[in-house]
């Protein structure tokens, strides 16, 4: 006999993308962690997009250490460049302007390097513990993070904002 998702599936009504959602949600609860927010998987349904969006304006709606905080714990999470340790031999730098006009850099392995230049990660400042740092993370949450925060935006290829369009 099939189970209620199993039925709801085959029926089209919902989506395999919104059973695993509820799967992983049923998981979360159980070991009693909070969902990891802004999720690298590619938007695929109106659902997805709308959670996104929610948790957009709950980002806009928190005072600035709040957001300054929850935008730190997406960065150790998603984080795509090395924190520590020597770089291999094939690693380059990667030039940017910062805010300030000033030229500044991060060295990225050569997988890291080509993200960026084919706009599948971005660079962009955060305000860690000892003020502020540059990062790599993934497309979508650097998108969402210069909605809130649009000065913090380096380096996002096809993105309005990005004040350099190549490197």
């Amino acid at each position: 006999m099939l189970d209620l998702k199993s039925k709801l599936l085959a029926a089209g009504l919902v989506t395999q993308a919104q059973v695993d959602k509820i799967s992983e949600q049923k998981l979360n609860k159980k070991t009693k962690r909070p969902p990891l927010p802004m999720q690298r998987k590619p938007q695929t349904d109106d659902f997805e997009l709308r959670q996104r969006q929610k948790q957009l304006d709950e980002l806009k709606s928190l005072p600035k250490n709040e957001q300054y905080d929850l935008i730190r714990r997406w960065v150790t999470r998603n984080r795509l460049d090395q924190v520590s340790g020597l770089p291999s031999e094939q690693a380059q730098k990667y030039f940017f302007q910062k805010a300030d006009k000033n030229i500044s850099w991060l060295t990225l392995e050569p997988e890291i390097y080509a993200q960026v230049i084919d706009g599948k990660a971005g660079i962009m400042a955060f305000m860690s513990h000892h003020g502020l740092a540059h990062c790599i993370l993934p497309h979508d949450i650097v998108e969402d993070v210069a909605e809130v925060f649009p000065e913090w935006l380096r380096v996002l290829k096809g993105h309005a904002l990005n004040p350099v369009e190549s490197n």
